[in-house]
This record gives C-alpha cells, sequence and structure tokens, in this order.
C-alpha cells in the first residue's frame, strides 16, 4: 500500500535513477523461430542464451529476458529493481534505503501503466494500486521478461507501457541444499535457507522450498534542508528516522509431469513491517506500515496439442492481502489515522494456440478476475465513517494470428476487448469524506500488431503498433487521508503505442556482439496526472501527451568471458498536449531526458587444487540528465551520474562471495535549478529520486551463498 506522503511524492517529483543495460543473451538464429520447433522444456537446456530465445519465440516485438540461473553469486533479495534496470528503456525509482518503496517505468510510462505478472498471473490490482518491485523476493525465480512496445495479449490492454513477468524456476532445477546470508551498511541484513529436488522415485515430482529474512535499520545520514529549501544557511547533516523494516518471505513450489503435461503450483507469502519516514522535512516518528500478502500461482500446460506447435495452457491465481496502516499523531497524514485493509483477488486465464494452415497459428486468450477490498478505519473522522467496500470484476477476450513466410518473416496481428464492471458505491454517511464513488461499466478495445524479418543472418527489422487503455485504480479514484486526494471523476487512460528498430547478433573471432538501437512513440489520451495542490496531491487527466524516444544497447563478450562491456543509453523527449497555456508543449515530469549505463567485468577462472576458483572485479556508471519537476517545465534537477564497484569470488559451484560499494564517490547532495527565472541560483538539495525523498550515499554490501548439496541444473 502507497502511504499518501509517498503517492503525493510520485505524483511531484522526479525519476533520476538511469537504466541499466540487458544482460548479453543473443537473439535466436533464424532456424529457431521455426513455427514448428516446439519446446517442451527449454528451461532445461543449459545454454545461457536459451531464456532471450524463449522470449523472442514468443513475442514478435522488443522483449528482453535477464536469465537468473546463469548469474552465479549471492545477490541481495531486495536486488529485483537493479535486475530490472537492465532492460532498455527501463527505469527504477525508490524512495530510499533497503525496503522502501520501488516502483518501476518503462519507456517513460508512469509506473501505474507498466503490468507486473507472476508466471503469467498479475500482481498488480486495480484495488491496491502499484506493486512494490523492491519487496518481490528473487529466490525461486528463473528468468524475467520484459516486454516493451508489443504486449503480448495474454498481458491485458492496461500495459501501456509494458509489461513484466517474473517467471518461476521449475523445482527440479533446484537440487539439494544452499544457505545465504548478508550484511551491509545502515543495518541492513538478511538471511535463507532453499531446498529442493524429486519427490518421487519417478522423476516426475519434484518440490522446493525457500524462507528468507531481510531487515534493515535505514539510518543512513543525508542533508537536511530544514524546512526551507530556498536557504541554505540552516542545511545540515542528520540520519534518517523511521525507516526500517523487517520481512519475511516463504516460497514453495510443487511441479508434476505426466504425459504432455506440466503442472505448478506456487504459493508465496511475505509478512512485512515497516515505519514510514515521510518527507526529509517532515519526518515521522510513528508511522508504521504492516502487510501481509499470501498469493497462490497455478499453471497447467500441455504442448502438441493437435498438431506441432498447439499448446493449451490455464492461470490461476489466488491472493489475499491484510495491511494495518498506523499514524496516531497525525505526523504523514493531515490527521489521525489507523486504517486495516482486507483485499482478495480471483483470476483465471485459459490460453489457447491452435496450428491452422502452413505457417500459421491462431491463439486464443481470455480471463476474469475479481478484485475486492474492505477498508476499516477506526480513526475518529468528521462527515463519514471512512469505512468502504470496493468490488471490480474483470472480463477480457483476445485472439492473434501468427503467420509465418518463410524463415525470414513474422507477422502477427491481434485484437483484445476488455470488459469491466465496478461497483465502488458506498451508503450516505461512509467512505471518504464527500465520496462520490460511482458503479460503472468500461469496455476497451486493444488491436495491435507486430513484425519481425531477418534481413540477413544476425540481423532483424522488429516493428510493432497498437493501443492499449488502463482504467483508473481505486487510490487514484479515492486517494486517501493526507497528501493524496483522489478525483473520482478520472477517466481511463487511452493510447496507441509504436516502435521500430534494428537487432544485431554475430559471433566474430570468439566475440559475441550484440547490439540493438530502437525508436519509439506513445500518444496517450485522458493520461493520468498527479498536481500538486498546496500541501496535497490530486490526479487529473490531461487530454494529451506524447512521448517520443530511442533506445540503444551494445554488449561485447568473449567466448570465456574474461572481459565483458555493456552500455545502455535512453533519449526520451516528452510534451504536454493540454490546452492549458501554462504546461501546453511543456515536458512531462518525472522523466529523465538522457539517460546511460555502462557496466563492465573483468575475470578469469583458474584450477587451485580441485577447486576451480573465479575471481571477478565489477565496475558500473549511471548517468542521467534533463529531468524535470514541475508540469511548467522550470524546476529540474541537473546531471546526476554515479558509480559502483564490486567484487566477486566464485569456488567451483558451491560457495560464492560478493562484496559491492554503491554510490562509490559518496553523493549525498544535488542541487535543484529554475529554468528561465532572473537572480535565483540552483539550491542545494539531498541525493534522491523522488523530491524530498533522502536516498543513501556510500554503502557497503557483503554477501556469501553457499551450495551443501547437489547444484542448480
Amino acid at each position: 500500500m502507497l502511504t499518501p506522503a509517498q503517492a503525493a511524492a510520485i505524483a511531484t517529483s522526479a525519476l533520476v535513477r538511469p537504466a541499466v543495460p540487458t544482460a548479453l543473451v543473443a537473439p535466436p538464429p533464424a532456424e529457431a523461430s521455426s513455427p514448428y520447433r516446439t519446446v517442451v522444456e527449454a528451461d532445461e537446456d543449459d545454454d545461457p542464451r536459451e531464456a532471450q530465445r524463449e522470449v523472442d519465440r514468443r513475442s514478435p516485438g522488443f522483449a528482453t529476458a535477464i536469465d537468473l540461473e546463469h548469474e552465479p553469486g549471492a545477490r541481495s533479495s531486495d536486488a529485483l529493481p537493479e535486475l530490472l534496470a537492465r532492460a532498455p528503456g527501463t527505469t527504477v525509482r525508490s524512495f530510499g534505503g533497503l525496503g522502501q518503496f520501488a516502483a518501476v517505468s518503462l519507456r517513460g510510462s508512469s509506473p501505474q501503466q507498466v503490468a507486473l505478472f507472476l508466471d503469467g498471473v498479475p500482481l498488480n490490482s486495480s484495488v491496491a494500486g502499484l506493486v512494490d518491485v523492491g519487496s518481490l523476493p528473487l529466490e525461486g525465480l528463473h528468468r524475467i521478461e520484459v516486454y516493451r512496445g508489443y504486449v503480448p495479449i495474454a498481458y491485458g490492454s492496461a500495459a501501456i507501457g509494458g509489461a513484466i513477468d517474473l517467471v518461476g524456476a521449475p523445482a527440479w532445477r533446484r537440487r539439494g541444499l544452499s544457505l545465504r546470508a548478508g550484511y551491509g551498511s545502515f543495518g541492513a541484513r538478511e538471511g535463507g535457507v532453499s531446498m529442493g529436488g524429486p519427490l518421487s522415485g519417478s522423476g516426475r515430482t519434484a518440490g522446493m522450498l525457500s524462507i528468507g529474512y531481510a531487515g534493515a535499520t535505514g539510518d543512513f545520514p543525508f542533508l537536511y534542508d530544514g524546512g526551507t529549501p530556498a536557504l541554505a544557511g540552516d542545511d545540515v547533516d542528520r540520519r534518517r528516522r523511521n525507516d526500517d523494516y523487517d520481512r519475511i518471505a516463504v516460497h514453495a513450489r510443487l511441479d508434476h509431469r505426466r504425459g504432455p503435461w506440466r503442472i505448478a503450483v506456487q504459493p508465496l507469502v511475505q509478512l512485512k513491517t515497516q515505519g514510514i519516514p515521510g518527507p526529509a522535512s517532515a519526518e515521522s516518528q510513528q508511522v508504521r506500515l504492516g502487510t501481509l500478502v499470501a498469493r497462490t500461482v497455478v499453471t497447467a500446460r500441455r504442448h502438441e496439442l493437435l498438431g506441432p506447435g498447439g499448446r493449451l495452457e490455464w492461470r490461476l491465481g489466488l491472493g489475499a492481502l491484510h495491511q494495518i496502516y498506523r499514524d496516531p499523531a497525525g505526523e504523514v497524514g493531515l490527521a489521525v489515522d489507523d486504517q486495516r485493509q482486507v483485499g482478495v483477488d480471483l483470476y483465471l486465464s485459459p490460453r489457447l494456440r491452435l496450428p491452422l494452415w502452413h505457417g500459421a497459428f491462431l491463439g486464443l486468450s481470455a480471463d476474469q478476475r475479481v478484485e475486492h477490498l474492505d477498508v476499516d478505519q477506526r480513526a475518529p473522522t468528521v462527515g463519514s465513517t471512512g469505512d468502504a467496500r470496493r468490488t471490480r470484476l474483470w472480463w477480457g477476450a483476445a485472439m492473434e494470428l501468427e503467420q509465418f513466410v518463410g524463415d525470414r518473416l513474422r507477422v502477427v496481428p491481434a485484437l483484445r476487448v476488455d470488459a469491466l464492471d465496478s461497483r465502488f458505491a458506498v451508503p450516505p454517511g461512509a467512505g471518504e469524506q464527500d465520496d462520490a464513488g460511482r458503479d460503472a461499466s468500461t469496455v476497451g478495445l486493444g488491436p495491435r500488431v507486430g513484425a519481425r524479418l531477418r534481413l540477413v543472418p544476425g540481423l532483424e527489422l522488429r516493428a510493432s503498433g497498437g493501443r492499449y487503455f488502463r482504467p483508473p485504480t481505486l487510490p487514484e479514484l479515492f486517494g486517501n487521508q493526507g497528501y493524496l486526494v483522489g478525483n473520482e471523476g478520472l477517466r481511463p487512460e487511452r493510447g496507441q503505442a509504436v516502435d521500430g528498430g534494428l537487432v544485431l547478433d554475430r559471433d566474430l573471432a570468439g566475440l559475441m556482439l550484440y547490439a540493438a538501437i530502437a525508436g519509439f512513440a506513445t500518444w496517450s489520451e485522458d493520461l493520468v496526472q498527479w498536481v500538486s495542490a498546496g500541501a496535497v496531491a490530486r490526479p487529473t487527466n490531461v487530454e494529451g501527451a506524447r512521448l517520443r524516444g530511442m533506445e540503444s544497447t551494445l554488449a561485447l563478450v568473449p567466448r570465456r568471458p574474461w572481459l565483458t562491456l555493456h552500455t545502455n543509453y535512453t533519449f526520451l523527449d516528452t510534451r504536454n498536449d493540454s490546452p492549458d497555456p501554462t504546461v501546453h508543449d511543456q515536458p512531462l515530469p518525472g522523466r529523465p531526458r538522457h539517460e546511460l549505463f555502462v557496466r563492465g567485468t573483468a575475470g578469469r577462472g583458474f584450477w587451485v587444487g580441485r577447486v576451480w576458483t573465479e575471481p571477478r572485479v565489477l565496475y558500473t556508471l549511471e548517468l542521467s540528465a534533463g529531468t524535470t519537476l514541475d508540469t511548467a517545465g522550470r524546476l529540474r534537477f541537473p546531471p546526476r551520474a554515479v558509480q559502483g564497484l564490486g567484487a566477486e569470488l566464485h569456488l567451483g559451484q558451491r560457495v560464492h562471495l560478493g562484496v559491492e560499494v554503491r554510490n562509490l564517490l559518496d553523493l549525498r547532495t544535488t542541487t535543484v535549478m529554475l529554468r528561465d527565472v532572473d537572480g535565483v541560483r540552483p539550491r542545494p538539495a539531498g541525493f534522491q529520486d523522488f523530491l524530498g525523498y533522502p536516498l543513501p550515499g556510500r554503502s557497503v554490501w557483503g554477501s556469501v551463498r553457499v551450495e551443501l548439496e547437489g547444484r542448480r541444473r
């Protein structure tokens, strides 16, 4: 759950964290895209490039697979935002410190426009709002798939910015027992145990169980401006308060094979308690948030249905949420707050792919979702009880035609229709003050098309276009007490997106070269834009907005990767097309114009006795520039460069040691500049992604992972 202060910060502040490049994963050769090649268990292939190849077989657009199975090491359990940032055009924003809320953006989209899934089952919720990607555990994941531009029909119509699917690892890949631990700056610590392997003599059934703890005190130093940002005389260094968290996560998985069927059941339970520090200028001392999330994902797949390339899938999701938010002194909001939320989420989706004529396949997808949220406000209120019951029913149906023309061309036209029934009306005297929630029905149409053409061996041309729509979430419609004020009159966002570009993959004398460049553009109608109004923020519809830009990536890796180089660059140009003269033709706030990332690694393995030993060093450079903070385009951050340095030591496949220094030069202050205002000097500000929410300076993280039995296959 977003707190009122967090939501206000998202509404009125900047995203300045630059993107990180994609891992080197080569596109498939032409023959891998054959319409008759069916991969029954592609995840059993030990080729580190298989993850990207599988994604390319399924998507005609631009998609990135981040393979976690072939990255040895002992990553932090909160490292998912850093891994997501490896995809081109991807930006992650954080409220500061381990365990605090983090949101992801694709190609300049808002975080609400990015759909997040676990094995094809949605994690986003229209009744609860954004997903905190920083709280999702990594253990148990096989890879991360990031779709930009063309979004497969199974991922819905709300993914205007794109979609991210977290793909779980089959349990038979988790053989044996492993222990992990880590410790870092500002009280960061974690520990966990994982075990897995076959549960039957036939090998048809396997199980995995992972239990982990993570926490931090979060008391990092930052620049405190004394509540007077325009005056530098009272600026002092102080430590962040009420920024701690503790989290326990349990992730289990049961896999079963029977003939052509593959069935997987994944329960995931998370319990987290944390402080809500609020903005640096008005830190809270007593505001706390407790969250219990339980989710079960069930998948069933049957391949080779009615011929080569055919398949049938069922996806089922069962979710429950319980949150307790307490602000006993009214520090973050404008009044005392003691709110309980209980939610349930049911999702069911059958998906079918049928062979038609030569080189053609018909894809059919349907889904139904029921979301319900009960809000119990136990603090005294004026004019209303604060209690509410909200329900949203969602039905979707989609169809796509995959047409292969020889081994060079693939065209995929698709159409998706979504219908929503929102039941938000409350009895008189219930809900928020002046609650105008109403029951409504909405229908959205999402046509799209993707194409890819192999020009010459190793070089592909890709292009896509489509139309999407996203209904407002409950936090946008009804807000919460405090800094976030809802707008019950919001209209659904609708948008059109196009992109096109080239992908190059060649092997040159033992050197793997991977490069891609793509141009993209999005036109949004009724874009939901948060606007600051004094101490609060309120969402409004922007009649029109345009985003266009370019993303590029380059990777050079030898066959024996003793030295690797990866780099991403994203250029983004945005414009507000609203007729309001104060904002017309101004850039949209919170979108960096330039983002650059460079990552280099070096290391070489050798035998020490009977133990294969491989030390490696890592260096990263992240740079962003051209970020405006307000709708008028006058307030902006200067360019920012952040460096990181790390070292790893791998002893066989059993022991993995790592140490990482983040923000190597201890960047803790920056400046905020006013454009086109004479006589106003730049004012100092803390190092931050969201204005008012400082980030840590230099920090160190050390980790160890020990495989006691077996190994990951």
